[in-house]
């Protein structure tokens, strides 16, 4: 006998209205059944481990729709582990209340990265190729360079979301002596940012071919055995340790403002402290301290500070293509730190 129409009489499901009640119906075949499909897959999301149906894309190999049950959510940004493939979800269907359905792209690049700690980040992201929408070279009447392109989305988070214009990537493959070099040349965070409803968010970058740095850019052996060439690597035990706030003063941020990370041999070029409480409060009271972190001589840094300003000049053309980062942080060291990673570059 069947006993549906009954539970629905006396409410049994709990529901306020005859849709919830077909809702929850609904929801319970499709969970039922779930596994018993043709396109049912057990994965990875995010290394644990998780169900999926998976539904080939029958124009774009590199494409994948999926499906996860009721209730079971995925995000923008997630990883998904598929065999030996990794697969990254960059667009879903905020409309929740069945299915979950999501659409997730191939993986074909690991960006390994060093963050301000020193440690390095490797993000697995997908990629396009943007050279094929641009004429392939770039430069002037007198000289013209090869224009080559990557698109990258990946996952935003703690780590990804420093990255910044100039900051500098290995994209090539392993055993490569001096492998190609990609920039950062634009950033862009808000069009596929979910995160204001709790659904993931992801960071669009577009990074352009640039010069290998055999000074600058170093082959660093992790401690599992496996190896990572970082551009602009910094030797972690030249970094200062950061200062340890006291737990019973309020917290202050640091900011430093400017107009762009790059410093051009022979232009002075300001950078601004500002400091402010947990409410956006700017704090005037506050004497700034600035340090550097580099890899070259410190004295071939100039620079004037007044107020809290900071003008910075470079006059060696042998630092062209060298980076550090400047540091801030308050006399009295009871301010959450923050730094930039500053590019020199010429003139011209």
């Amino acid at each position: 006998m069947d006993f549906t129409y009954f539970q629905k009489i006396n409410n049994t499901y709990q529901s306020n209205s005859k849709q919830e009640t077909d809702l929850f119906l609904l929801n319970r075949h499709v969970n039922q059944r779930f596994a018993g499909s043709i396109d049912y897959q057990q994965v990875l999301k995010n290394d644990d481990p998780f169900e999926l149906l998976i539904i080939r894309d029958a124009n774009n190999t590199f494409k994948k729709k999926i499906k996860s049950r009721p209730g079971q959510k995925v995000n923008l940004g997630d990883i998904i582990t598929w065999g030996k493939q990794k697969w990254i979800v960059t667009s879903l269907d905020p409309d929740d209340k069945t299915y979950n359905s999501m659409n997730m792209w191939l993986c074909t690049i690991m960006l390994s990265f060093q963050n301000s700690k020193g440690e390095i980040i490797d993000r697995w992201c997908f990629d396009e190729n943007l050279t094929k929408y641009s004429s392939g070279v770039v430069g002037n009447s007198t000289i013209r360079l090869g224009d080559y392109q990557y698109g990258i989305q990946m996952n935003l988070d703690e780590e990804t979301k420093h990255l910044k214009r100039d900051m500098r990537f290995v994209i090539d493959e392993d055993g490569i002596e001096s492998p190609d070099v990609y920039k950062i040349t634009n950033r862009e965070v808000k069009t596929s940012n979910y995160d204001y409803f709790g659904r993931g968010k992801i960071i669009h970058l577009t990074l352009s071919y640039h010069a290998f740095n055999k000074e600058k850019d170093k082959l660093i052996k992790l401690p599992n055995g496996e190896s990572r060439w970082i551009c602009d690597y910094i030797d972690p035990t030249t970094l200062p340790l950061p200062s340890v706030p006291d737990a019973n003063e309020s917290s202050i941020l640091s900011e430093i403002q400017y107009k762009s990370s790059t410093l051009k041999i022979g232009k002075p070029r300001e950078f601004i402290a500002k400091f402010s409480d947990d409410n956006d409060n700017i704090l005037d009271d506050l004497i700034p301290k600035w340090t550097f972190v580099c890899g070259f001589d410190q004295e071939l840094l100039t620079y004037d500070i007044y107020d809290n300003v900071i003008k910075l000049n470079v006059l060696d053309n042998s630092l062209i293509g060298e980076s550090f980062i400047l540091r801030l942080d308050s006399e009295n060291g009871l301010v959450t730190q923050s730094e930039i990673r500053i590019n020199i570059d010429s003139y011209y």
